[in-house]
């Protein structure tokens, strides 16, 4: 059993190549495999993610704080066993079998139960995933990058304590991945989240209420959305028409991806009709409890060319996560998901020694609300990293180490030294998390 704990927890690192590039793999001027080559090695990334929970020794604190994740993931299995009672046709085969793999990916949480396991990911992809991207990134936009490299996201949160070398890599691709492709907004928003996160925290650190607003930063994070969908469903506000509510013409002018110059309106509402198609599709079929399975979507009008390959005016997945969540979920889905982010920010802004890990949970509880607008699910970097994020803020490991254990920590990522030192230090210290 040693052995085989041993030769899973080498493995996991290797899982990051092969996600990356898959993150761009729709991007690229040539195919890089087939839709079944990317199922297979999806699937045998899933079965290591798995096998590895096998070896998992979780204290009772850790046992407790991921919960939630357990019963949201116990939920997606029985909405993925509902998924052949659902379908009807080959398409609803086919996206049973993609979008399941994309709803077991929070496994990834019980790795990063465990900063040994986490720091080996990230150590990897500064070391192999990040220099392979000059094999990769000659053949995509600059606005897909961002996609490859999101684990650059996490590290900036540590940016006080990356050495000096990575503090001017991490803030180059901090600054080119959004500013290359201003047309690309969620590059924007998800790589210059961090950096806000960053600049407010140390520019209130001096103030004796600065725990004070990440707590309160914490729960407007999580109310937000909430409060927006009433006050769009009320008719007085609509977060998304910002169009109506922003004078001037905000246009970024770009080549796409065939080459072609585009014009792209930043301020386009691109979400509300999704919102209404969705919701109308739920009270048609009447599956707002339990959702529809990942087998199925919603019904669409404006998409409704999507017949002409499928033979069915219905969109798979949205752009906005929530709403695969709901429709492949319902209700009860959503609300596990929320209890998610909820129970993973919350312990780590408010149970934490270290400042990292209140910034982790600020960063999560960030991507809850921008899940209303985007961060669809899928089988990438994106969605890979957030729940690595769920896990940090659920470990109670992580939890536990003051900020000059983190740096430590933090500089065992990039030097093999520095790792066997700290693992010598934290022996012992940290007896709760996975072994």
């Amino acid at each position: 059993m040693t052995n085989s704990k041993s030769f899973i927890n080498k493995i996991i690192p290797f899982t990051v190549l092969p996600i990356a590039v898959f993150s761009v793999q729709q991007y690229t001027s040539f195919p890089i495999g087939n839709t079944a080559f990317w199922w297979m090695v999806q699937a045998i990334i899933l079965i290591v993610f798995f096998w590895s929970v096998r070896y998992c020794y979780l204290s009772s604190q850790d046992k407790q704080a991921i919960l939630f994740v357990k019963l949201y993931l116990l939920w997606n299995l029985f909405s993925i066993a509902r998924g052949p009672f659902w379908a009807e046709h080959y398409w609803d085969y086919k996206n049973l079998i993609t979008m399941s793999m994309q709803l077991l990916v929070p496994i990834v949480t019980y790795i990063a139960l465990n900063p040994d396991r986490v720091q080996d990911i990230l150590s990897f992809f500064v070391k192999y995933t990040l220099p392979f991207a000059v094999l990769v990134f000659p053949f995509l936009s600059i606005g897909s990058w961002g996609w490859y490299l999101f684990p650059i996201s996490l590290l900036m949160l540590f940016f006080p304590t990356l050495p000096t070398r990575w503090k001017i890599v991490v803030l180059l691709i901090t600054l080119v991945v959004p500013l290359g492709d201003l047309g690309a907004r969620s590059n924007m928003i998800k790589y210059g989240t961090p950096v806000i996160l960053l600049f407010a925290f140390y520019s209130t650190r001096h103030f004796a209420l600065s725990g004070q607003l990440m707590k309160i930063a914490q729960k407007v994070l999580i109310v937000m959305p909430l409060v927006f969908l009433v006050l769009a469903v009320s008719g007085i506000f609509e977060i998304f028409k910002m169009d109506e509510y922003i004078e001037g013409d905000y246009v970024e002018t770009r080549k796409s991806s065939e080459g072609e110059v585009v014009e792209e309106n930043l301020t386009v509402d691109t979400r509300t009709f999704l919102y209404a198609e969705v919701l109308r599709s739920a009270q048609k079929y009447n599956y707002w409890l339990i959702g529809r399975s990942p087998a199925r979507g919603n019904e669409t009008i404006a998409f409704a060319n999507l017949s002409e390959i499928t033979g069915r005016e219905e969109r798979i997945k949205n752009e906005a996560g929530i709403l695969n969540v709901f429709t492949w979920t319902g209700v009860i889905g959503v609300i596990l998901f929320l209890l998610v982010f909820y129970k993973a920010s919350f312990l780590a802004v408010y149970h934490s020694n270290n400042i990292y890990s209140k910034l982790i949970g600020l960063f999560v509880a960030f991507h809850w609300a921008y899940s209303w607008a985007e961060n669809y699910q899928g089988f990438d970097m994106n969605n890979f990293v957030l729940w690595l994020m769920i896990g940090m803020s659920f470990s109670t490991s992580f939890r536990k180490m003051n900020d000059a254990e983190i740096k430590l920590w933090v500089w065992g990522i990039f030097d093999k030294r520095v790792k066997l030192r700290f693992e010598k230090f934290s022996q012992g210290k940290f007896a709760n998390s996975i072994q």
